[in-house]
């Protein structure tokens, strides 16, 4: 029998930022035992939760999602960051809170995880990461998805040649409501939280098509196409869909075209095996299905590039371990880049968030898709109205 013990995980502290659902769901795949998911080498606290509107929120959030009784809860953000045992602020407000809120972690010198998009404006994300870079802090958007284990063998399927260069991508990600009777009171139909499926739901189809290309000398496509549908009356758009070229790059022999979709009116799966995100090649195809956040399964179809010729196909189905919903894979992401005193990951580089976010502000200037001057505001500190918190 060895007398040596097993190392001990790296713990790292962490603070919640709002309340809101993702933050809820972000909590309880906190506490959820990383051995479950078979990792051994970090772990994760949960110290802290802050509301901007009281403390009681706050305890009330706690006790839903099963916090241990050390966790303080807080009814600012600011008494949130001034606390010495958080290492990392996870910020899950509203997308135009992302900016000042993400800004004010770097400012207090915590580490910080931040939802999508990572701001509302490319300005925005640029002044993020040239704070996290002088402050010497890890900051990440909270693009979950790359960091799922079904995401991670799709990209390696790529990478190994499944299907051949890739030469198109359509990903899409619809949610088939009544925006405005369903979701009246969501972020999602709100100008004033730059809410509409571009920059909550579109997020996501382009995060595909950039991670599938991954790694590229420059992740930025050649040409930028899109078309929208207002949701009526709100002030953000209903539907948004995008068509990028990506010039030629080894080892892919053409320009590969992609076309990402977001909606909140039409439906990606509407009858639950439609894929939702369709990798093609010269040799074959992927098609994922389930959510494009979280898919449930995918299946390689190779076949030889002659006209009639049909493929054959596998397939792969994936559950998140140990009752988690799938956000835990990024958390550990996290703990690991901190432990390394790495300030950024090598999954979801600021590179590719910022040309995500760049991607957004080009789609919505050609659209007129604008929000107030305050949201979309790069001067910190900015207060924003209290009627938006």
């Amino acid at each position: 029998m060895s007398s040596h013990s097993a190392p001990v995980p790296f713990c790292i502290r962490w603070g919640i930022l709002a309340t809101g659902s993702i933050a809820e769901t972000f909590a309880k795949d906190l506490l959820v035992d990383p051995a479950s998911r078979g990792v051994t080498d970090v772990s994760h606290s949960l110290v802290a939760v802050a509301s901007s509107r009281s403390s009681e929120i706050a305890s009330r959030f706690i006790n839903k999602v099963g916090a241990p009784s050390s966790c303080i809860a807080y009814g600012s953000y600011d008494a949130l960051v001034a606390d010495p045992r958080v290492d990392v602020v996870y910020i899950a407000s509203p997308h135009s809170h992302h900016y000042q809120n993400a800004m004010l972690g770097l400012q207090a010198g915590k580490h910080v995880l931040c939802e999508k998009p990572l701001t509302v404006t490319a300005r925005q994300a640029h002044h993020l990461v040239e704070t996290a870079r002088a402050r010497e802090r890890f900051l990440m958007e909270a693009m979950w998805t790359r960091f799922l284990p079904i995401s991670a063998q799709i990209r390696q399927e790529v990478q190994n040649g499944a299907i051949g260069p890739v030469i198109r991508i359509f990903a899409d990600n619809s949610i088939g409501t009544n925006a405005l009777k369903e979701l009246k009171d969501s972020y999602l139909t709100k100008k004033e939280l730059a809410g509409g499926a571009l920059l909550d739901l579109g997020v996501y189809p382009i995060h595909w098509i950039m991670q599938t290309l991954a790694p590229r000398p420059d992740p930025r496509p050649s040409s930028i196409l899109s078309a929208t549908t207002p949701l009526l009356g709100a002030g953000v758009d209903e539907s948004t869909t995008i068509l990028m070229t990506f010039p030629v790059t080894s080892p892919s022999p053409v320009s590969v075209q992609a076309v990402a979709s977001s909606s909140l009116r039409a439906m990606a799966d509407p009858d639950g095996h439609t894929p939702v995100v369709r990798i093609q090649g010269d040799r074959g195809e992927i098609q994922i299905y389930g959510h494009s956040w979280c898919p449930s399964k995918y299946r390689i179809i190779k076949r030889v590039q002659q006209f009639g010729i049909i493929g054959e196909a596998e397939e792969y189905e994936y559950h998140v371990p140990g009752g988690a919903h799938g956000l835990c894979f990024e958390a550990d992401e996290v703990a690991r880049c901190v432990r390394h005193e790495r300030h950024e990951s090598a999954v979801m580089s600021w590179t590719e968030s910022l040309t995500v976010i760049e991607i957004l502000d080009a789609v919505r200037r050609a659209h007129g898709l604008f929000f107030s001057e305050i949201v979309e505001s790069d001067e910190y500190p900015v207060t924003m109205p209290a009627k938006m918190n």
